[in-house]
């Protein structure tokens, strides 16, 4: 009866990582799909990947399997899939052969601009890498009270999507404007998702936000118009999703100094 129940035990710590495993490939399959040119699969397959990446701890929670390893897995799945990934297909967008940008024209220009650009990925990646680590870091740490509805730092997924937005917006208005292609405006948001992914700067984190019975029936309606937007529109749906995210981050940092000088009061 022992052996039986190890065996299910073990059986069981399989899934969550298998979810793990999933949101990772999607997360490299998107890297081959920007060195390809296919650009939306490559945002398609970054959102994949966090969808994955949010179901891997439901799962091992409800089956409560919950490990160490699991967690560490986690970490470098999310590093590849929105430090590594976001930053390279935002990087070949960018520097992609078909752009008609003035300074790029030129080959001697071309060749110090794409080293120079490239330094914009490797930033946006250690930043991520930095964001996960100081993560794993606090687990175990008790915080104050008024860090309860916020996260330290964009979380790793939302400094991806961040960081392609200019791509999404491009998407969004039928490729017609290539001002978001400009290399100064895809650096911007790589710097500023970086930035963002590394800082102490206070996020909204929903995990414990409670609503009444009337508001959660609104929420729900809501969510339903987004998931048919995503169905029918996902470029200006993910380019509205952007722009209220954005809004979001002062507002969080009010509420957080608000609540912050409550507590010490």
């Amino acid at each position: 009866m022992t052996e039986k129940t190890d065996k299910e035990i073990n059986i069981k710590l399989i899934f969550p990582n298998a979810v793990t495993m999933a949101a990772l490939a999607f997360g490299v399959s998107s890297i081959n799909m920007a060195f390809w040119g296919e650009w939306a699969l490559a945002i398609t397959f970054i959102a994949l990947a966090g969808v994955f990446d949010f179901l891997d701890g439901k799962v091992a929670r409800m089956l409560n399997v919950s490990s160490k390893f699991g967690a560490e897995l986690d970490s470098l799945s999310d590093f590849v899939s929105f430090g590594v990934a976001p930053a390279f297909l935002m990087y070949l967008w960018t520097m992609d052969g078909n752009t008609r940008i003035s300074v790029l024209q030129n080959l001697a220009v071309k060749k110090e601009a794409i080293g120079v650009y490239w330094g914009f990925v490797l930033f946006v990646s250690m930043c991520c890498a930095a964001r996960l680590a100081r993560f794993n870091s606090l687990i175990d740490i008790k915080q104050p009270p008024y860090w309860k509805h916020f996260f330290m730092g964009v979380p790793a997924p939302a400094g991806g999507f961040l960081s392609i937005l200019p791509l999404i917006f491009w998407l969004a208005t039928g490729q017609e404007f290539e001002c978001f292609r400009n290399p100064a405006v895809a650096a911007f948001f790589l710097v500023f998702s970086g930035i963002m992914m590394a800082s102490k700067i206070p996020t909204l984190c929903l995990k414990h936000i409670h609503v009444s019975p009337q508001m959660s029936s609104v929420l729900m309606f809501i969510a339903f118009f987004v998931i048919a937007g995503l169905i029918t529109l996902p470029w200006v749906t993910l380019s509205i999703l952007g722009i209220i995210y954005l809004i979001s981050i002062p507002v969080c940092i009010y509420y957080f100094l608000k609540f912050k000088r409550e507590y010490k009061a």
